[in-house]
């Protein structure tokens, strides 16, 4: 459908004003719009303050390790940087930790309560489910008894036309009785009466009462089940484990101190892969000063074993895939029984020590002691 000049100027004016951030401080601000913890990514990722802490640790690390060469000192700056980026880690999981401990029984409560309101969507399709289930807890039971309360009230208005078919309904579904049924049920009888249509009463039911006088008898029948009802659930409430309950809710707290969600998991994750990282660097820096004091020219070339592994951003070996391969492999990890005999990788037997110590360990590669 074409649209007018009116609109499609209109459309190009607003499209004027959607050009986003113009000031370098507000493209700065934009472009950490998804900033979550900062754990990941190299320096682009940290906040400005963070850059700036780099740069001061890098400078007090120069004159405290004293790098000897342009490699050195970029090992130097990789400390710096990891140690903020671990120090960003920390903060991030003590903020999350004490955040959680502030909400903590706030939580509590409103997680019992909205398994009370997804239980109770559920009346007319589950009563039975439903009912029993609400019974459960003291939410439950309190949502159950003002139920009642409100079928009690409208039962008994002045206005003897509040009470409906609908009333009827509620009334079978809280008490786990699925609507339908192809008998005439007394609750069905009764309330029919109340409105009017006495002839679903048994011939016992107000006997010797004609006209309102039966219909009266029928609201005053009603309202003693109801009644029977809320003492019944008095009952069940008060033999609740009512301590257990605020042992549960005092103990919120000290369930808060851990969190065990896939986002926290993967920050401990991002944590360890820094700090794994962050002494991978100091052990290279002194191997390549212990080389240069020795006269040794540095092996920066990568080992020929791990040209084709798969590194993580921090420098680590990344996850095993959930499926249980190997990363960049589709070959599954055999464990057990399963898993393949020692095989001879790069001159040595894997579980074995090497036959001979290298001069030199190559940036990257593993030690030998």
């Amino acid at each position: 459908m074409p649209i007018s000049e009116a609109k499609l100027a209109a459309n190009r004016r607003n499209a004027l004003r959607s050009t986003g951030p113009k000031t370098p401080e507000g493209k700065e601000r934009s472009r950490r719009n998804a900033l979550k913890h900062g754990l990941t990514g190299e320096g682009v990722a940290l906040p400005t303050e963070d850059q700036a802490e780099v740069s001061r640790r890098f400078a007090a690390l120069q004159a405290d390790l004293r790098p000897s060469n342009e490699l050195s000192e970029q090992l130097v700056r990789r400390v710096a940087f990891l140690s903020v980026r671990l120090r960003r880690s920390e903060k991030h999981e003590t903020a999350e930790t004490a955040r959680r401990i502030r909400r903590a029984i706030a939580k509590f409560d409103d997680e019992r309560l909205a398994a009370v309101e997804i239980q109770a969507a559920k009346l007319y399709q589950e009563p039975a489910t439903t009912v029993r289930r609400l019974q459960a807890t003291p939410e439950g039971i309190d949502w159950l008894l003002n139920e009642w309360s409100i079928l009690r009230a409208d039962l008994n208005h002045d206005d003897k036309n509040r009470w409906t078919t609908n009333h009827r309904s509620r009334f079978d579904a809280l008490l786990g009785l699925n609507p339908g049924g192809y008998r005439i049920a007394r609750i069905m009888a009764l309330s029919e009466a109340v409105l009017g249509a006495v002839y679903h009463l048994d011939k016992k039911d107000g006997e010797g009462l004609e006209g309102p006088a039966r219909t009266e008898w029928a609201r005053g029948e009603l309202t003693r089940l109801i009644d029977a009802e809320v003492a019944r659930l008095g009952e069940v409430r008060g033999r609740i484990d009512h301590e257990g309950i605020a042992a549960d809710r005092a103990e919120a707290v000290d369930r808060a101190l851990f969190d065990a969600s896939p986002e926290a998991t993967l920050a401990r994750k991002y944590e360890a892969a820094t700090e794994r990282a962050l002494y991978k660097a100091l052990k290279e820096f002194r191997q390549v000063e212990d080389d240069l004091a020795r006269g040794i020219e540095p092996d920066v070339s990568p080992p020929e074993d791990e040209e084709s592994v798969p590194v993580g951003s921090n420098g680590t070996e990344p996850e095993p895939e959930p499926n249980g391969t190997e990363p960049g492999s589709s070959e599954p990890v055999l464990e057990g029984d399963l898993a393949a005999p020692d095989v001879e990788i790069c001159d040595f037997t894997v579980g074995k020590a090497p036959e001979s110590r290298p001069r030199s360990a190559g940036i990257g590669q593993d030690i030998w002691v």
